[in-house]
């Protein structure tokens, strides 16, 4: 079972991090699906997508510990009805992440570091990041991606922009933490940011106060 990583902040919020390398048969041995999901099962064709749905679950079984249900919103947000708990989950080309808080509005991506990420930057930064952030700096570069990626999913009804809305401070490399904030018309809220590099993933996980 390659669980890679597990962490509990605060021992309100945990995450949980599952390295993608077994078959869809392995995963199915690990996490038998009901009557219900295995209905939903079916209807996934895309191969990576089912592996995707199935770790999914297999994280949520080790963070909840018990039977969960799980849906999902109209613009594809991750909602559990039972137990009620705050979720966020990503995926990168070979690694699942899943976010769960009892009490926090949270938010988790995984990204693959790639080397073009200096020529998307005027994507995400805001023109007063672009002019002092070290566009040389690749790992950097993806920890203000994901931050507001993650942040994204936090206040997507809001609508946020990155280069407009969500921003980055206090980045601390050594310690793997940061502050997010967003800054929309009748909104502005700080959230917490801790982020670290798995292989050659980063992982960045947003959490309020």
């Amino acid at each position: 079972m390659p669980l890679y990583l597990s962490e509990n902040i605060n021992n309100t919020s945990f995450f949980s991090v599952w390295k993608l390398t077994e078959s869809e048969e392995e995963l199915l041995r690990l996490r038998p699906l009901s009557e219900q999901e295995n209905s939903c099962f079916c209807f996934l064709k895309n191969n990576k997508r089912r592996k995707e749905w199935l770790t999914n679950r297999i994280l949520l079984t080790h963070l909840i510990g018990q039977d969960f249900s799980l849906d999902y919103l109209p613009n594809g947000k991750p909602i559990l009805l039972n137990p009620k708990l705050f979720l966020s989950i990503s995926h990168s080309e070979n690694f699942a992440a899943v976010f769960i808080s009892k009490n926090k509005e949270i938010g988790i991506d995984i990204e693959k570091v790639r080397d073009n990420m200096g020529s998307l930057k005027d994507k995400f930064l805001l023109p007063e990041e672009s002019q002092v952030i070290d566009h040389s700096d690749n790992i950097l570069l993806h920890v203000y991606w994901g931050a507001k990626e993650a942040m994204y999913k936090i206040y997507s009804l809001y609508h946020p922009l990155f280069t407009e809305h969500l921003s980055l401070s206090c980045i601390n490399l050594q310690k793997g933490t940061a502050t997010g904030k967003i800054k929309k018309e009748d909104i502005e809220k700080t959230v917490n940011v801790i982020f670290k590099q798995i292989e050659d993933n980063i992982l960045v996980c947003c959490f309020e106060d």
